[in-house]
């Protein structure tokens, strides 16, 4: 049994936290309230390293525990912990430097998933969502698409935050890792043509996503066929950080607009390339462009049908999501094992 102290204000965003993952490691990691109890303190976030409670800088001096980052979040390791190749990095408080191991995208397995990405695991309703959305769609053959294609009232549509600020443009060409906020924000604003839709509250204004008690299920339903193309941008591209944004544009029977490198795993689903578009390498300006002139032909929606298909198979096979969370639970572990053993 591992004791563990969580704390930080992104606690909320590791493997250990959610209510979907914790049977996994409940006879095996055990959360306590005192840093003083711990093996070793657990944040998510940079950030929170830095603010960390006086207690448990107090308590690391005595007895020297592991600090430990388990990231979630390329974008947090990107843009605010700044090394995110690192295993190992030093974090300044206001106490004193704390070393720090970082588990992330970039230092660890924990996110080389098999055959379901991570981020899908952590709540029931994207495989339950899928399931359902999959297998009405996998029934609609090239043509019913077609017709359903004719009928979107949008050409294109985008959801993600608004983020223009350059800094956001970094990038670590050994780990095929950079940030893509910046270029999807310039991309959504470079496509003008009246048919586009671009939502969310740092669009429009009004009520953030966060707000909502269901807000993956709120983005189906407000989507579902209403638009050819979607942008299922991520905020950070990393060959194994593949979140819901591309399995919802398929699901919502839309072609998903995607960045991806010839070495990202999106590739090894077997979706056929003419299913999806990929913008990987293009600028903003020319991504528009590509985006302004994509057409729906018979080769298109024989791929779209294709797609729906496996996507089905994929997302209602329970022995695969069950394999899945069994690998996450061993790669957690013996990345936890690891550090205390090395410590």
């Amino acid at each position: 049994m591992i004791r563990i102290f969580k704390t930080g204000h992104h606690a909320n965003r590791t493997p250990l936290s959610y209510a979907a993952l914790a049977p996994l490691f409940a006879d095996h990691i055990q959360l306590v309230d005192s840093p003083a109890k711990a093996d070793l303190y657990l944040f998510s976030h940079s950030m929170d390293v830095e603010t960390a409670p006086r207690l448990l800088i107090d308590d690391w001096r005595r007895r020297r525990r592991p600090v430990v980052i388990l990231s979630e979040e390329p974008f947090w390791d990107t843009i605010w912990g700044g090394r995110p190749l690192d295993p190992l990095i030093r974090i300044e408080t206001p106490q004193g430097a704390l070393p720090v191991h970082q588990l992330n995208h970039c230092t660890t397995d924990i996110y080389h998933f098999a055959r379901i990405p991570y981020y899908l695991l952590t709540a029931p309703r994207f495989v339950e969502s899928y399931a359902g959305h999959f297998r009405r769609n996998a029934a609609l053959g090239a043509s019913d698409w077609r017709a359903a294609f004719a009928d979107y009232a949008r050409n294109l549509t985008f959801m993600f935050e608004r983020r223009p600020e350059r800094y956001h443009s970094v990038e670590w060409s050994e780990a095929d890792l950079s940030g893509l906020c910046a270029w999807r924000t310039d991309l959504a604003e470079a496509c003008d043509w009246e048919s586009v839709n671009r939502l969310g509250q740092s669009w429009q204004g009004g009520q953030t996503r966060f707000d909502l008690k269901d807000w993956h299920g709120d983005k189906l339903r407000q989507l579902d066929r209403s638009t050819q193309l979607m942008g299922a941008l991520e905020n950070t591209h990393h060959p194994d950080y593949i979140t819901e944004k591309i399995f919802d544009a398929f699901a919502i029977g839309a072609r998903p607009v995607y960045y991806a490198s010839p070495g990202h795993r999106v590739h090894e689903f077997g979706l056929p390339p003419e299913s999806w578009i990929n913008l990987h390498g293009q600028s903003p300006a020319e991504a528009a462009e590509t985006l302004r002139a994509a057409r729906f032909g018979d080769a298109f929606f024989d791929a779209f049908h294709d797609a729906q298909v496996r996507l089905a198979a994929l997302f209602t096979d329970p022995a695969l999501i069950e394999a899945e969370r069994t690998r996450l639970r061993t790669a957690v572990l013996e990345e936890l094992q690891r550090i205390l053993e090395s410590n």
